[in-house]
């Protein structure tokens, strides 16, 4: 049953075109050209119609009448007291709607003001319907501006300036923001239930990784920071990952504090049970301090045990060190040295004790044949493999169905930020790049309907609205 509001001539002339265009197709030459105006010109009319009807529904929920409007109420310690009419014009999926609602002003000087009526609809940044800007949040985690506009005009006839767009994207952010990472706890205690009902032969894995990338900000490249929770079931299969992503910020304290409060939570919620905790980044500077400063200082939230993280520097990292070792010795580019990486890589991955048989090898080498490279390039690949052999036992890990590779965490830095923040001519403010990162990061980690969901099912502590009676039923 469509609800169809009283003043509705604008509609039936609507219902008049479409049953007009419906004849001159029927009675026309059947041709593509023709099938393609009519379809338009239905469409066109269609959304017409549903633009008519959504005007004159909001435009009929308020009362207009003063004794039946509150006069005043109380929002979050502060007072309103009623003011005037005024009108908005929002835009919908359906185009451009306008409505007069009641506004309130606060009562403390220089403070805003706010529409009930707007806040109950939902509308974003006073701008847009909730739906719509849910379709433009997504569109902005993923194309640029002006083919995000252009996209809103082709899609819903609808042109938001530069400056409402960005208001709307600020507003949507923020909120995703304040949701995001409860959600994303939420999301990986699911993955977690889903993977203990799994059959295979080891334990339910929970792996972490971070790691930097450079955006270029104003004025000069900066290092962002980049976050994973992986969750893998007992055979192994990754059943999901939550990526966090944090723009440039000096020692990435934002990071550190975001990544173990949803560890922490994911903890918290999957209760005691054994999970396997494990780390996998490169060994920069920040990756390697968030093991050595807060994961292996971590305790259980429920049973105040410490927790055992074992940290894995990434296999292709330490490969990259093998072949810079290899070219020291037997000369860039050379037969010999791709043959002796390879089977140096080879060791690292199949056999125990792996690095330690690598950094032998490569010792005894320089003292048979000496060096073909630099004593600097091979001093530096040689001691970095020393520095971090406890961590490179990927044989030992490799079966336990335990991943060595950082691939998780290096896409990650590639699809929140290069994809999107990195294309030719972009620069970013830290924050208006942080809006895209947390929308981007929200869909990528597939909890975006779960944020919404929860952003649109929050009340609003509002007074009643006196609804006009008024539709009526057709």
């Amino acid at each position: 049953m469509l609800l169809i509001p009283s003043s509705s001539a604008n509609c039936s002339l609507s219902f008049g075109e479409s049953s007009q265009r419906y004849n001159l197709f029927s009675t026309a030459e059947i041709t593509p050209a023709n099938t393609d105006k009519f379809e338009r010109r239905l469409e066109r009319i269609v959304r017409e119609l549903a633009r008519l009807v959504m005007q004159r529904t909001i435009q009929e929920i308020e009362s207009i009448h003063r004794d039946q409007t509150v006069s005043s109420f109380d929002l979050d310690g502060e007072s309103y007291r009623r003011n005037r009419r005024t009108a908005n014009t929002i835009d919908t999926r359906f185009g451009p709607i306008s409505y007069e609602r009641w506004y309130f002003q606060n009562t403390q000087a220089k403070t805003p003001g706010i529409a009930p009526l707007d806040v109950r609809l939902g509308i974003v940044a006073g701008r847009m319907s909730p739906a719509l800007a849910e379709v433009t949040g997504r569109l902005a985690a993923d194309l640029p501006q002006q083919a995000a506009r252009e996209m809103l005009a082709e899609r819903f006839s609808v042109t938001p300036s530069v400056e409402a767009y960005r208001r709307v994207i600020a507003d949507l952010a923020t909120q995703v923001r304040s949701v995001h990472d409860d959600e994303a706890t939420r999301q990986l205690i699911a993955w977690i239930d889903e993977a203990r009902q799994s059959k295979g032969k080891h334990d339910v894995l929970l792996q972490v990784g971070r790691d930097g990338v450079f955006v270029q900000s104003r004025p000069c490249w900066e290092e962002a920071s980049c976050g994973t929770i992986a969750v893998y079931d007992r055979n192994r299969k990754r059943v999901g990952t939550i990526y966090l992503g944090q723009m440039p910020e000096s020692e990435q304290p934002t990071m550190t504090r975001r990544l173990t409060e949803v560890i922490q939570g994911v903890l918290r919620g999957a209760g005691s049970e054994a999970l396997r905790l494990r780390y996998v980044t490169d060994a920069g500077c920040h990756p390697q301090a968030y093991y050595r400063d807060v994961l292996c200082k971590m305790k259980h939230p429920l049973t105040g045990r410490r927790l055992k993280w074992t940290w894995c520097v990434d296999f292709f990292h330490a490969c990259e060190y093998v072949s810079q070792l290899a070219a020291s010795l037997f000369g860039s580019g050379t037969g010999k040295a791709h043959a002796w990486a390879k089977q140096q890589r080879h060791t690292l991955r199949h056999e125990n004790n792996g690095i330690k048989k690598v950094i032998a090898r490569a010792a005894q080498q320089k003292r048979r044949s000496g060096l073909k490279g630099t004593k600097k390039d091979f001093d530096t690949a040689l001691n970095y493999l020393k520095k971090y052999k406890a961590h490179m036992d990927y044989a030992e890990r490799r079966k336990k169905g335990d991943p060595i590779g950082s691939g998780i965490t290096e896409a990650g830095c590639k699809v929140i930020f290069n994809q999107r923040l990195k294309q030719s001519g972009m620069r970013w403010h830290r924050v208006t790049g942080q809006y895209i990162v947390d929308l981007r990061t929200a869909n990528r980690s597939g909890i975006w309907d779960r944020i919404w969901k929860r952003l649109i099912c929050s009340p609003a502590d509002l007074p009643p609205i006196s609804y006009q009676s008024t539709n009526q039923t057709v």
